[in-house]
């Protein structure tokens, strides 16, 4: 309570260094020019079209957050319910802004009490959901106040957080303790989460990233590389950092001795999709490709045709669709500050790899601890993973154990919808 009390005191401060970082930030600047407009619009919407529906508010940070939040939404009865959807970020508010998954949408008001009182007041919702991560104290606490239920769910308290140490322990305490129920993906995040909430405070739900991660592989109709692709075995190098380059180049090293001649040889390809793609990183990975005698032919470059044995990816949000085309995939940033998605890989039965640091993300502890993921922590280790290639049945029964995982991690977005409507 008194750190949030300083929090408070310290709020107009705070506004005038948002104001100020306006005119530097064109993300903070292009709230602060749409927020008021979208909330007016937003506002008059629900005037105008709720009628007797209760009003539930959900808010996502950004595009991953609503990805999660999009198997929950689509089973709503919109008969019965009106969806409020809030932003954080412009990029996503203005990419899904139309969406059919809501009714009314809007940013979410910056942190300050003045601004959250009155969204809440004006908005009226009945329940008030968030996913994941994006959890502001004023926010939870004048819900609370005004007596609307407030729901976490996607809950990821890893071991090493930040959230669980002195001195903001306390203060996470008092914060977690708004909430009318936390729903998290499993037994081990939810004895994380007893340093901070009573026991049944917690519900263990699962994660419905599984169930969007699914609902997108059916949905997805596009095919992005040439038919050639098909042909080949193919290891996709997923959001892949500097990080991770020593092991992933020096295994590749070590598997294909000649380069290029030996993935022909192999009837292999290799599909490389840098985490940030810009330049600089494009040109890092062409040149440690160069070293091992890979050739690299640019995703942008393709013109619907295959010159090379190795695509770089030079574009943003396909890499989820490509691990269709794969039979192993590396999955990046497990040499860094953690891994990232291994679901999506693992939902088209795709072997999957990655380095040691998997604490933050819990499907990725699973896979490992179950012995369906392969941890690798050297280049010796990842030529060995790649190796699977030449061991057929191996793979096969290591795909089926991979769909099984998902198929078994499914189906958590009927039961945080069932326990947000039944309170």
């Amino acid at each position: 309570m008194p750190l949030y009390i300083i929090y408070l005191v310290l709020t107009p401060v705070l506004w005038v260094i948002t104001l100020l970082a306006g005119a530097f930030n064109k993300k903070i600047r292009t709230r602060l020019l749409q927020q008021t407009s979208a909330r007016r619009k937003a506002l008059a919407k629900v005037r105008r079209d709720r009628g007797s529906r209760t009003l539930i508010l959900f808010h996502a940070a950004s595009a991953g957050e609503f990805e999660q939040l999009k198997p929950v939404l689509a089973r709503i009865d919109r008969d019965r319910y009106f969806i409020l959807q809030t932003f954080y970020s412009p990029t996503i508010f203005s990419e899904e802004q139309d969406s059919d998954y809501f009714d009314a949408v809007c940013y979410q008001p910056f942190d300050f009490p003045w601004s959250v009182n009155r969204f809440f007041r004006d908005f009226e919702p009945r329940t008030y959901v968030i996913t994941r991560h994006d959890i502001w104290p004023n926010h939870v606490f004048f819900a609370r106040r005004m007596g609307i239920r407030i729901y976490l769910i996607n809950a990821n308290m890893y071991e090493t957080s930040a959230r669980l140490k002195w001195p903001v322990r306390g203060f996470n305490k008092w914060l977690f303790g708004h909430f009318d129920t936390i729903m998290t993906g499993s037994e081990s995040l939810r004895t994380n989460l007893s340093g901070l909430v009573a026991p049944e405070q917690v519900a263990v739900t699962g994660d419905t990233r599984f169930d969007r991660i699914v609902e997108r592989k059916t949905e997805h109709k596009e095919t992005h590389l040439p038919e050639e692709m098909l042909e080949t075995e193919n290891i996709v190098l997923g959001s892949i950092s500097a990080s991770d380059h020593d092991v992933v180049f020096g295994g590749l090293a070590m598997q294909y001795e000649n380069g290029d001649a030996s993935l022909e040889e192999s009837g292999h390809r290799l599909i490389i999709v840098p985490h940030e793609v810009d330049e600089r990183e494009l040109a890092n990975v062409e040149q440690r490709c160069q070293k091992i005698g890979l050739t690299v032919q640019r995703y942008s470059a393709m013109n619907g045709g295959l010159v090379s044995q190795t695509v770089l990816v030079d574009a943003v949000g396909i890499l989820a669709d490509l691990y269709a085309y794969a039979k192993l995939a590396y999955v990046g940033g497990g040499f860094g500050a953690g891994v990232h998605s291994v679901t999506e890989p693992a939902v088209y039965g795709v072997a999957v790899s990655f380095g040691p640091s998997i604490g933050i993300l819990d499907e990725a502890v699973a896979l490992h601890e179950s012995g369906i993921g392969s941890m690798v922590r050297s280049p010796e280790e990842f030529s060995e993973f790649l190796s699977l290639l030449s061991k057929p049945d191996e793979l096969r029964a290591l795909s089926s154990r991979t769909l099984e995982f998902v198929e078994e991690s499914c189906g958590a977005a009927d039961r945080v919808l069932g326990t947000i409507l039944s309170e």
